[in-house]
């Protein structure tokens, strides 16, 4: 099985490839479709079930969860030679500075984490964090035939194919 992502401008396109996936077989388990949050895409939301999986909900949920991508920096002395976490002494040198600020703030990076976390295989995530930021849809294909699969999707409307 190869997994391949056609990236859509329309919903529409969407639906007409996943009425094409389902007239030549495929399972709707085979199917994934990602968007960046269901308000940006309120026909695949309602039209289909297939799992919509929602990047920048899931981003939020593992805000409020605690589970963040990137740890916070806190407070800590600066020394010559690096910081020390948590502030626990000086090692290789003197104290000159706090270092203080959030992390978190690569919205990419979290895109791609979420990504990976969906299953999204991570040559793919690459390239699907610029279309998801950028408002793209995403359709995920579980196929044996990635020929096949490439042929459908573009014949939906994908302007790009990725595999």
């Amino acid at each position: 099985m190869t997994v391949t992502i056609g990236i859509f401008e329309k919903e529409e396109s969407v639906l007409e490839a996943i009425k094409m996936f389902q007239a030549a077989g495929t399972d709707k388990q085979s199917l994934q479709i990602v968007v960046k949050n269901k308000e940006a895409a309120p026909l695949l939301a309602g039209q289909t079930d297939i799992p919509v999986d929602e990047v920048y909900d899931i981003r939020e949920a593992q805000e409020r969860g605690g589970d963040r991508i990137v740890s916070p920096i806190g407070a800590a002395p600066l020394v010559s030679d690096g910081y020390v976490a948590g502030g626990a002494g000086v090692v290789g040198g003197n104290p000159t500075g706090i270092v203080t600020g959030t992390g978190d703030l690569d919205h990419n990076t979290r895109t791609k984490n979420v990504l990976l976390d969906i299953g999204i295989q991570g040559k793919h995530a690459e390239t699907a964090v610029d279309s998801i930021e950028q408002g793209r849809f995403l359709l995920a294909a579980d196929t044996d035939d990635k020929e096949e699969t490439k042929r459908l999707l573009i014949q939906a409307g994908a302007f790009d194919v990725i595999y």
